[in-house]
């Protein structure tokens, strides 16, 4: 069996069920109950044994795992946050007291930080789950057996690129790939020995896996949830196109992102499921238009009233948000004076984010003053992680580089976008026209280091860095995740990163 983070495991096998309870409560999908299970061993002996041997078991632990990513470790929130603050070159200022962000901002990571350490936890709690999921397919119902497969594989597959992408100095176009990336578990850990600790794969092989994921998923799902709205929050083969498409621009495999971002703005209906403007994709209680994928969340079940909730840094509202992230001066430089996704709302009586229609505002809440994104304001909102935005932007990028046109021409997608914000149309497009839009349509949601590395960007280590003011390429290891120092411990199989090799 795989076992490489000894520490884990222990917790894991005891508390599966709770993780699937969490799941439940948390997402509302499903009907299935965890209580059979508890009342069959005591909480603190409940064995997979027991857990994954039924069909409504295997269910409610892909729930759970879809509670695992929802969480502020993964996509409501380090997603975003780990992302902007490393990648950031002074669009946005932090000014919080939590010092592993603050490192994260000025390029001296920690391998003994927490919010890095729990990342990778809950990426292996869930990537532990997918696979007891599908080892034990054979107890699901036949006519269920191809849609968990799916939904497991989507969600091993997309953990994976969000690890390697983090913890891994990044894929290179045309290259071997022989970096290390990070450890290939893929099936269930069960018993915890010397001999079978895991070493970090390479890049292209944690790459290779995550396209059979992906690819498997969208086979196995098939036609499910091909349209706008159609899938509630899980995976459809609509979404694991969209993640492909993420993948294959990484991976400079531009004819496949092209085919795959098109595939999913036909089945979403193109530039007319747009929204009238872009302040609107939001801020959501509900399905949009424009949500290729998201993660569900209420008032009871959300991941912004925790310390590592978007929300809880990117808002300053009367009662609500830490104000701990502000947008920079130079944020302003790559807009028109028109286009609205650079218009501010200053009105000192706001009350919640409804009353901001514009995509900025004035901060009236903690560390009132300052110009703060309105993407996030509400902590139970929806989060939409892909968005049909995303999509038309990749697609342009794809085609551009590609020299096709496949779905449209890489222009009209890009006009599509600065039309819809109310910014002038381009006669000609090059790519730098393609990154800047991309940064203007996407900023504050995640994409900032991986569009900077995939366009061989730098950024400058801000003051109060161990290298203030210096340019760091896009391939510098100071902006990789160090490997967390526990793991480390534990796994003497594991190498940390060069740049925190002392």
């Amino acid at each position: 069996m795989n076992a490489f983070i000894n520490i884990l495991i222990k917790e894991l096998m005891k508390s599966s069920c709770i993780y699937m309870f969490l799941g439940l409560i948390g997402l509302g999908l499903v009907s299935y109950s965890c209580e059979g299970f508890l009342d069959i061993e005591p909480q603190q002996s409940v064995s997979n044994e027991t857990v994954y041997d039924s069909h409504s078991g295997v269910v409610n632990a892909l729930y759970g795992i879809y509670e695992r990513i929802a969480g502020p470790q993964l996509y409501a929130g380090t997603s975003v946050f780990h992302s902007d603050l490393v990648g950031n070159s002074g669009e946005l200022s932090w000014i919080g007291t939590f010092l592993g962000y603050r490192q994260m901002n000025w390029k001296s990571m920690d391998p003994n930080d927490a919010t890095i350490t729990n990342k990778w936890l809950r990426s292996y709690q869930a990537i532990d789950m997918a696979n007891n999921v599908i080892e034990n397919l054979e107890v699901v119902n036949e006519g269920d057996r191809a849609r968990v497969e799916g939904e497991a594989k989507f969600l091993r597959g997309i953990i994976y690129f969000e690890l390697v992408r983090f913890y891994a100095l990044p894929y290179e176009f045309n290259q071997s790939n022989t970096q290390l990336g990070v450890p290939l578990v893929l099936t269930p850990t069960k018993s915890i020995t010397n001999e079978n600790l895991v070493s970090r794969a390479t890049v292209d092989a944690v790459y290779v896996q995550i396209l059979e994921d992906l690819n498997d998923a969208k086979t196995l799902l098939g036609g499910i949830g091909t349209t706008s709205g159609a899938n509630g929050g899980r995976a459809t083969s609509t979404v694991a196109a969209a993640f492909l498409a993420r993948v294959y621009l990484s991976m400079g495999n531009w004819e496949a992102a092209a085919n795959e971002s098109n595939l999913v703005v036909s089945r979403f209906g193109g530039y007319a499921a747009l929204h009238g403007d872009p302040r609107s994709a939001f801020n959501s209680d509900s399905y949009t238009s424009e949500d290729v994928f998201m993660i569900n969340q209420n008032a009871q079940s959300n991941a912004g009233q925790s310390n590592d909730g978007i929300t809880t840094f990117f808002a300053s509202l009367p009662g609500l948000g830490r104000g701990d992230v502000y947008v920079s001066s130079s944020f302003f430089d790559l807009f028109e004076s028109q286009d609205l996704r650079v218009q501010i709302t200053d009105n000192p009586e706001i009350g919640s984010i409804s009353d901001v229609p514009s995509m900025l505002y004035v901060g009236v809440g903690t560390d009132a003053g300052n110009v703060m994104s309105s993407k996030w304001g509400k902590y139970d909102a929806n989060i939409p992680v892909i968005r049909l935005a995303e999509m038309i932007l990749t697609r342009a990028e794809a085609n551009f580089r590609n020299g096709s046109s496949i779905g449209a021409e890489p222009l009209a997608d890009i006009n599509a976008i600065r039309t819809r914000s109310n910014a002038t149309a381009l006669a000609t497009l090059t790519l730098n026209d393609i990154r800047d839009e991309r940064y203007r349509e996407l900023a504050f949601e995640g994409h900032k280091l991986h569009d900077l590395r995939r366009f061989r960007g730098s950024v400058v280590a801000p003051s109060g860095s161990d290298w203030a003011g210096q340019v760091l390429e896009w391939n510098d290891g100071r902006l990789v995740l160090p490997i967390p120092q526990r793991e480390l411990d534990v796994n003497e199989n594991l190498v940390q990163n060069d740049a925190y090799i002392n």
